[in-house]
This record gives structure tokens, sequence and C-alpha cells, in this order.
């Protein structure tokens, strides 16, 4: 095995047994993600970060993590959902060709390269020093935890507090269903909506019952002495974009919302600063001539201050922190959650509902009201008979009112449950009546566009009468069967009833042409 490949405690003479690591000599060195393990990153193990809060995507040979970046992706977000935990190289050579994809990122989005030499360490052998090195992280966060006298470390940015496994679960669901509402709303560049959908995860995180549960920064602080570029880097979004030029913070939200056309050139520099490309494109930003015909003095927060003092023990525990949560990954059931989603790449727009042209009382329902948005890997998670969810034509529906009242029984309903089941729904023809009563008792939201199935007039009768059509196939299939089966049958019995002994005449001939024979 080379030594670039190997394990660090490896090479400094660490043996594994009992599935930690023993070291040697040299003392081990942490180091961010899998760069602990191995400086390439095998495609399985990005098969696992396939969730909205840690989503990896491989472009070109190289891993990223976009957990932060697809917020203010101009594309908006659900393109890059589509693609997590996935190689999106020619997708993305396709639509962005000669886009040098590192210069919108932070350095820290890059997790390593794509690939694992076969012949230096196998997949497993990697997943094998992943979980020893998972080990080691518990242990020094262990270690480092006994020597504070806080003896805790909370998550400074929602999108840690995601991450985060020990959580509180109904938080971190609200939390969730907030930011799939914030990402519909920045798919469709409604950007007041997601301002607003953020003002109400503030909220939330501000209210006594979870303010001490976590350490992320609600207010803006103070810009009297200064805002360090550390605060900067939390408004990197298009609804809250945030970028330092020549010294001096801009708040450049509002220039956003009224020109589309620079969106991609700005983005690339939110929450950061932009100073060394100042002037090094004449007219476009950020450049003098920009700033002299664009800029306008009450977009101008502050200047750049110092960085406040870190402790280096919370600054540790964040960095290990960090680290095991790259090398732990989504849980099983969130990839599983993800893995039955059925995304749709690209960005599309609603469909008309063929349902609403049948139906038309089915309008008048939802007239007025702002359904909340659901992703399939939401939907698919709510599985049980307390909270059976259930996609019909591209609407959310909760089933427990319909548990122990539904006609075909509530074992059709729960084997459906967290699943797409408009073909099923359509093959049995439900009333007008029963619809209008599903909507107004079970609806409960809608998917996000990017992931509408479209069920158009043609397309549902194309996919539901051609799915009614195999199954009277496949019904006619075993009938016709059957009727053959009993056709036999009946004719060897007749024929057994009707035999006759043969005579003696007959078989003493038989026999004579035996023995000729023979």
């Amino acid at each position: 095995m080379a030594p670039n490949d190997m394990h660090p405690s490896i090479q400094a003479g660490g043996v594994m047994s009992d599935g930690k690591m023993h070291h040697e000599g040299e003392k081990f060195h942490s180091a961010r993600g899998t760069g602990a393990i191995s400086k390439n990153v095998p495609l399985s193990e990005v098969n696992r970060h396939c969730i909205p809060e840690d989503c990896w995507v491989a472009l070109n040979g190289k891993v990223y993590d976009l957990s932060e970046f697809m917020d203010r992706h101009p594309g908006g977000p659900t393109t890059i959902l589509a693609w997590a935990g996935k190689d999106a190289s020619k997708f993305f050579n396709e639509i962005h060709k000669g886009v040098k994809i590192d210069s919108y990122l932070r350095p820290e989005s890059y997790v390593g390269d794509l690939g694992v030499d076969e012949n230096l360490m196998s997949d497993e052998f990697w997943h094998t020093l992943r979980e020893a090195r998972i080990v080691e992280v518990r242990e020094e966060i262990d270690r480092v935890l006994s020597q504070t006298a806080d003896n805790l470390h909370k998550a400074d940015s929602i999108l840690r507090l995601l991450q985060d496994k020990n959580t509180d679960p109904q938080l971190k669901i609200k939390l969730q269903r907030l930011e799939t509402q914030k990402r519909a709303a920045l798919d469709s560049e409604d950007y007041i909506k997601a301002m607003d959908v953020k003002k109400e995860i503030e909220r939330i995180l501000a209210d006594q019952a979870h303010s001490h549960l976590h350490d992320v920064p609600l207010d803006i602080p103070n810009v009297s002495g200064g805002i360090p570029l550390s605060e900067v880097a939390r408004h990197n979004k298009p609804h809250d974009c945030w970028i330092a030029i020549n010294k001096t913070v801009y708040d450049l939200t509002d220039f956003l919302l009224h020109h589309p056309e620079q969106r991609n050139s700005i983005l690339a520099w939110a929450g950061r600063d932009a100073s060394p490309m100042y002037d090094k494109i004449p007219g476009r930003f950020p450049s003098k001539q920009w700033m002299d015909f664009f800029m306008r003095s009450e977009w101008k927060m502050g200047d750049v201050g110092t960085e406040p003092p870190k402790d280096p023990t919370m600054e540790q525990l964040k960095q290990l922190h960090d680290e095991l949560r790259r090398l732990e990954g989504p849980s099983k059931e969130d990839i599983e959650a993800a893995k039955t989603a059925v995304k749709v790449p690209g960005k599309t727009d609603a469909p008309t509902l063929s349902e609403e042209s049948r139906f038309p009382k089915l309008a008048e329902i939802s007239a007025g009201k702002e359904l909340p948005f659901f992703t399939r890997a939401e939907v698919a998670k709510h599985t049980t008979a307390d909270e059976p969810y259930m996609i019909i034509h591209n609407r959310v529906y909760n089933l427990k009112p319909l548990i122990g009242s539904h006609p075909g029984g509530d074992d059709i309903l729960l084997t459906k449950a967290g699943t797409d089941a408009t073909k099923d729904f359509e093959v049995f023809e439900h009333s007008e009546k029963a619809r209008v009563q599903r909507d107004r008792d079970m609806l409960v939201g809608q998917l996000v566009p990017g992931e509408n199935t479209d069920w158009s007039a043609e397309a549902t009768v194309a996919q539901v009468v051609g799915e009614e059509t195999s199954e009277m196939a496949r019904y006619m299939k075993y009938k016709v069967t059957d009727v053959a089966a009993a056709a036999v049958g009946w004719y060897i019995y007749k024929t057994l009833q009707n035999t006759k002994p043969l005579s003696q005449f007959t078989y003493s001939r038989a026999l004579r042409h035996l023995h000729l024979i023979m």
C-alpha cells in the first residue's frame, strides 16, 4: 500500500485490534473529515451523504460537500439535491462548460479526490479505517470535554444543528420542514418568502424552549467596533447576502432582488471578502466602475473588524465534532428515505394536474390555502400508523383519519405509506365525493416543484390506462391458464372413464408385432 493512501496512524507505526487504533511512536494528528483516512474518497462513501444537511456530490474526479452552497446555487437547491450522493460530472459539464466550481465554493467544501485505487486499498478496508477513526474521534472528544468546566459543546449554526444527532427530534423536524419551505422559495426565486422563512427559523431558535440547546447567533452584533469576517460568513444566501469589499461590509440582498442578471457574479462572493477581485474586471462586480454606478450608501453595514478571541478548547471541540459528523454521515433511516425518494434532475414548473381538471370542486377546497412543501424523502419517513403520509397527484396527505374506516382495509394504506400512490389511487375509480373528502380532511402539503411528476391529462391517461391494461392482461393470462388446466384435466378424466379393455385378438396381434420388431 502506498504511504500517501495509508491511515496516518498506520504510517506512524500504529496497529489495529478490537476495532481501535493503537499508536506507536509519532502522535496521531487530527485531520478534517475523511482526510484522516485517505486523500481519496470511494464512491460508496459519497453515496452515503445524500440528504440536504449532508450533501456530497462528485464533480470531475473531486468530491465536494455542497450542503452550505446549495442555497446560494443560482439554479436553486433542488438541482443539487437531485445529485446528492452521486457523480454529477456529465450533467455538470453539459450545463456549465468551462466553469470552475472551486471559485464558487469555500475551501472547506472540498472533501477529497474521488475513487480509491483498488490495488492499494479496497472499499471495505477504507470503511474499516473510517470506523476506527470514528472511535478515535469520540475518545478524543470525551477527553477534551473532561477537561472543560462546561462539559458541553453546542452547535453554532443551523447546518450543524441539523447534522447533530443529539438535537431534539421535534426541533429537528420543525427546522427540516422550514428548510424545505426555504428551498422551495429559492427554487422559485422568491427571496422575500425565503427571508420570511429565515425569520421564522430564528424565532423558533430564540424561543426559551430551544434557546439553551444551541449557540446559533440570532442577532446582528454591535457594528461600532467593526464587523468580523466570521459574521459576514453567516450571511451567504441570496435572501441574506453580505460581502466585504476593501474593508467595508455591504448588504447586497436588495440588489439581488432587482438585478437577477448579476446574481451569479455576486453570489460567488456571498459571505466572503471580495477584495482580492477588486477592479480585476473593469465594469464587473467588484470594480470601481461597478461600485460608482450601482452601490448605495444605505447598503453599507460597517467596516470590517477584528475577529473576537476564540477559546482554543472550544475550537478544538468544534473541529472534532465536524470531523465526527463527516465520518459518521447521515443515519441509516435518513439514507433509506433519501433513496426511496424519486428525484427529478433540473428545475421544473408545477404541472397542470389532470385530477383538478376532471374534478373542479377540488380547486375550491385548496383555493387561498398556502400549503407547505415536502420533499419525497421527508414523506418517505412517515410510514407508521400514527402518521401515515402518502403522495397523490403531487400532494401530500396524512391518512390517519382514514385508518379503521377505509373500505379497502388498513393494510393497503400502510403498505403504501410514505410512497407516491397516484397510479394505485387512479386504478380504483374513486368518486369526486371521496376525493373532496380526502382533500378536506387529509391534505397537509404539496411536493416541492422540482420533484413533481407530470400528471397532466395525456401523461395520466398513458400511465394509468397502461397500468390498467397490464393488470387486465395479467388477470386474463391467469384465467386462460386456469381454463386450459381445467380442460386438460376434464379430457384426461373422460378418456379414462371411456377406456375399454383390449380384446384377445388385438392383444395377440400386438404381441406378434412386438416380436417382429425385436
